[in-house]
């Protein structure tokens, strides 16, 4: 017998030993088996202590920035997984806003080469553009974006603003094999389509409407078709997306970890000016916003936890706040951050790892498949210093900020990938 054994690790309140093994590729990687033991483990096994540890799947972001290909000085494939590993997570998708858009097969193609060739060890998806170049003109071939893997269809940051063309979107996607992802957000370069379509309004303050817009779309085309909204952060968003829901709309929704836990009351000065490395898009919003997500994600109106890990380069972020570029940077941090809610009771432990949808299935079955499995320290108390990320960017708004709670192993692929908190790759 080979594999990994976790010993006195805790599963759902109960103290067990674990054995993990790998099988045979499954797909595009290894899935793991994992099973309770009793007594000693014959065999090569490599041994994990896990006493005062928690085990959980391995985590998933829907919503990450890794900039490659095109602007790698910012992040890239092999950076950007290990900043996933040091946050727990097994797997990620990433936006399609990269130098090419990633709107057509080939560049799909490229995408998987450029990993595999890397032999990154978590599972790395992308995001299909929606749009041709997200510009929001004409629909990318989706049936050949999906012959290439692709599940979800974004165009990023940019909003769908053509009734017509996100209604022809959603007629060619059927419920439960293809997501339409939108970014319901104003953004520099669509402000007069903004205008345009929804009369004048506060900038970056359009929300509730491309939502609204968007909800009576889908509501209008035939089919239980799924539409999910990416970063949601207004309290009048919660309420439209509660209300679909309640009128039996396929609609689900994301929060990031920065409209949990910050506000824009809380965004500090640097040289007198607003500090640029908590500049992003939404915007952090009021109070009243910030605590309304935190309500909606207890309550299962907002479905999981995205971090938009977005990086930047210290020299982009060091620009005054009107010239920086938006974003803001989040694996390493998502599941300290969110810790923060668990122990001010606005979130359960177990809420929280459905959130980042790890789920609490891992012993279902006594040959369970998984992608990955986290080991947590719910006790280990650590301060954000963004120096020591794994991450190419610093662009943090929790830098400084002391956190309790921290992925501290990571396993997938068969190896352990994380090991006391050091990233192995």
């Amino acid at each position: 017998m080979s594999g990994i054994l976790i010993r006195e690790v805790e599963y759902r309140g109960e103290t067990v030993d674990l054995l993990i093994d790998h099988v045979s590729p499954h797909i595009m990687h290894d899935q793991l088996t994992i099973t309770r033991v009793e007594g000693e483990v014959p065999g090569d096994v490599t041994v994990i202590e896990a006493k005062g540890l928690i085990v959980s799947k391995g985590f998933y972001d829907d919503h990450v920035h890794f900039r490659d290909p095109g602007f790698t000085e910012k992040e890239d494939l092999l950076t950007g997984a290990r900043a996933a590993v040091a946050g727990g997570y097994s797997s990620v998708t990433c936006m399609p806003n990269t130098n090419p858009v990633i709107d057509c097969a080939e560049a799909v193609s490229l995408f998987d080469k450029r990993w595999r060739e890397l032999a990154l060890p978590i599972m790395v998806y992308t995001h299909g553009a929606l749009t041709v170049g997200e510009r929001g003109e004409s629909l990318t071939n989706m049936w050949a974006l999906a012959d290439q893997g692709v599940f979800s269809l974004s165009d990023d940051g940019e909003p769908v603003l053509d009734e017509q063309l996100l209604a022809d979107a959603l007629r060619r996607t059927t419920s439960g094999n293809f997501k339409t992802s939108l970014h319901c957000e104003e953004t520099p370069r669509s402000q007069q389509k903004v205008r345009e379509v929804l009369g004048e309004g506060k900038p970056y303050e359009r929300e509730p409407e491309i939502i609204a817009l968007s909800l009576k779309v889908l509501a209008d085309t035939p089919g239980n078709r799924w539409l999910h909204f990416q970063h949601i952060s207004m309290q009048e968003s919660v309420r439209l997306i509660a209300d679909a829901k309640k009128r039996g709309l396929n609609v689900t929704a994301e929060v990031a970890p920065h409209h949990l836990l910050l506000c824009r009351d809380d965004i500090p000065l640097r040289n007198g000016e607003p500090d640029a490395n908590w500049k992003m898009n939404p915007p952090l919003r009021s109070r009243e916003d910030m605590l309304a997500m935190r309500r909606a994600l207890a309550e299962g109106i907002i479905d999981y936890i995205a971090t938009d890990h977005a990086p930047h380069t210290p020299l982009e972020k060091a620009r005054p706040w009107d010239q920086a570029p938006f974003g803001v940077i989040g694996l390493e941090t998502a599941f300290g951050a969110c810790m923060s809610l668990v122990h001010n009771g606005d979130l359960s432990f177990d809420l929280l790892l459905n959130a980042l949808e790890a789920g609490d299935d891992l012993l279902e079955a006594s040959q369970h498949l998984i992608t990955g499995v986290t080991l947590i320290d719910p006790n280990h108390v650590w301060t954000v210093d963004p120096d020591k990320f794994y991450s190419k960017a610093r662009n943090c708004p929790f830098a400084g900020m002391t956190f309790k709670g921290k992925p501290m192993y990571n396993i997938a692929n068969g190896k352990i990938l994380m090991a006391e908190g050091e990233v192995l790759f």
